[in-house]
This record gives C-alpha cells, structure tokens and sequence, in this order.
C-alpha cells in the first residue's frame, strides 16, 4: 500500500468528522434552555470608538477658508505708510522685529517701519471700521522699493471717492487745542508718573480735560551728552497682568493733535516738552495706558504705565 492513499483516507476521515452533528447531549441541553438564554449566546457587534468617546467634531478647512497675505519688506531707517479705506480698528503685531503706530490725526492710516536690522519675517494684522480684515507678511528690506501702499482700491489706482486721510470732527479746532496745549504747559508740574532710564527721564506731570479730549503734557529731559533722537511717542493700553507663552492684546490710543510736534531731537544735555491731545476714554481696573517712546537708530526705549485711577483724576480745564 503506498502512502499517497492513507493520507487521502486521513484527510476525508478529518472532513467527515468535522461535519458530523453535534452528540445528542448537547442538542437536548440547547432544548432545555430558555429564549433568553439563547439569545444571551449572541452578543451585539460593539459600537464604534468614536460613538463611545464623544468629542466635539472637527471641520476640514478647505482652501475657501483661507485668507491670503500681502507681502511687505520695511527697512530700518526709512517709514512705510499703508493706506487703508476705512479707519483703522485693530492692529496685531507678530514679533517685536517691527513697529506701527496710526499716523498723526488719520484714523486710516498705519506707518510701520522695522525696530531693528535684520529680523525674522513676522506678520501683521490690520482690522478695519468696516470689519475686513487685511493680513501682511513683514520682511526686512534694507532700502524698501515701495513706501506707501494705497489699499483703498484693488488696483493701487487713487480711490476717485475715498480722500487718503480721513479725519474724525472734532469739536476743537486745532488752533483752540494749541492754545490748550500752551495753558497746560504753565500749569504747575503735578508729577503722576515717570521713568529714567540711561540719563533719559520720561514724565508725564499731569492729566487734563476738557470737551471730549484729554491733554498730556509730556515732559523728556536727557542728562546725557549724547541727543536723544525720537522716533515716536505711542499710546496703547494692556493688560496689567499678561500671562506667560500668550499674545499680548494691546488697543492702540492713537493722538488727534501734537503740541511741539515738529521737535523730535531731545538735545544732550536738554530737555523737550509736548503735549499730546487724545479722545477721551476710560480703562477697566486690570488694564493700565502704557506710554512708551523709543529712539531713531538707538536703543534708548523708555516706557510707563498710567492707571484708571490717574486717568479719573484728570483735571478740567476751563476756556
């Protein structure tokens, strides 16, 4: 007998095994027991993972969604201006390799320039009184080839209805708020806050009112031998406490008017006195009005904060 036909006979006694019915003990043992029992031996398929543990659900951000940049290369020594439709709401910075501030007196336009040589391209945010939002990639460029952007149109083409600057009324004309800034000047120094820093001093002697303005008399005395050259005064207020690793929300309060504008050299020893006109407003408790001046092509930069409890305290001015 050859062994190919015992396996053959192995392998059908294996199958027909297998296909036998179960002994009749198990069969009368399935008949005893009851519906419930039965159905117990079929289990439910089990819920998917992700019904078991609920979470909120997450969009797919699609290529709609997304917003793009304007590309922008500001240098060290040299302003860049955008221009904007609508008076400007908000501005977010991404780093401090850059600076901006709102132009003198325009509530639509930006200036921004880099704070120092060199740095990492960062990005801007501009919000809009009309609710756009326009975002900005920042490079530095040591001799920008555009220096004023025209955002007003699509085209970069002079808006033929919009003006380039605009300008909110004021009750006060401006030569009622220099006569204004010059009586602040004479008033008696009443010192609410200061720092000194590097031979430089930056106070602010006192707080005035009057119609829907705020006076500030500022008053920067340089000890040094070295001139001290402004590169702007700036307004904003922040929180007092700012937690670790998160942005920083500031609201910029940009002036209407500068009295002594045109002075912008704090000479060595000397000193220089503005007055700067801002809207008349009030801060929350946890908030503080920074005040912060920084030197052209140096690093000079001296900044103090101003608490509801000065800005309540403002005196009156009469006419």
């Amino acid at each position: 007998m050859s062994l190919l036909p015992t396996f053959a006979r192995v392998g059908l006694l294996v199958l027909t095994v297998g296909a036998l019915p179960a002994p009749a003990q198990h069969a009368s043992a399935r008949r005893s027991m009851t519906p419930a029992q039965l159905l117990g031996n079929f289990s439910a398929p089990a819920a998917p993972a992700e019904a078991a543990s609920a979470g909120p659900k997450i969009l797919r951000l699609e290529e709609q969604n997304y917003i793009g940049s304007y590309h922008l290369g500001v240098g060290f020594q040299k302003t860049t201006h955008l221009i904007f439709p609508y008076a400007v709401t908000y501005v977010d910075l991404g780093n401090a390799g850059i600076i901006a501030d709102k132009a003198q007196g325009a509530e639509n336009i930006v200036k921004l320039k880099a704070n120092q040589p060199s740095f990492p391209q960062t990005n801007m945010t501009v919000v809009t009184a009309d609710g756009q939002l326009y975002s900005f990639l920042v490079d530095y460029e040591a001799n920008p080839r555009v220096l004023t952007y025209n955002l007003t149109t699509g085209t970069g083409a002079a808006s033929p209805t919009l003006p380039l600057a605009l300008f909110s009324p004021l009750r006060l004309t401006q030569p009622e708020m220099e006569n204004y800034a010059r009586l602040v000047l004479k008033k008696k120094r009443m010192l609410r806050t200061k720092q000194v820093k590097d031979d430089i001093t930056l106070a602010l002697p006192g707080m005035y009112t009057t119609e829907e303005l705020f006076f500030l008399p500022v008053y920067m005395l340089n000890k040094s031998n070295i001139n001290y050259d402004v590169d702007f005064l700036k307004f904003y207020i922040r929180d007092k406490k700012l937690a670790k690793r998160t942005a920083i929300q500031e609201s910029e309060v940009a002036p209407v008017f500068i009295y002594n504008a045109g002075q912008t050299v704090i000479p060595g020893p000397g000193g220089l006195d503005q007055v700067y006109v801002l809207r008349k407003f009030t801060i929350p408790d946890d908030k503080n009005l920074v005040v912060e001046m920084f030197e052209r092509g140096g690093g000079r930069h001296l900044t103090f904060n101003v608490s509801n409890d000065d800005i309540l305290k403002a005196r009156k001015l009469k006419r």
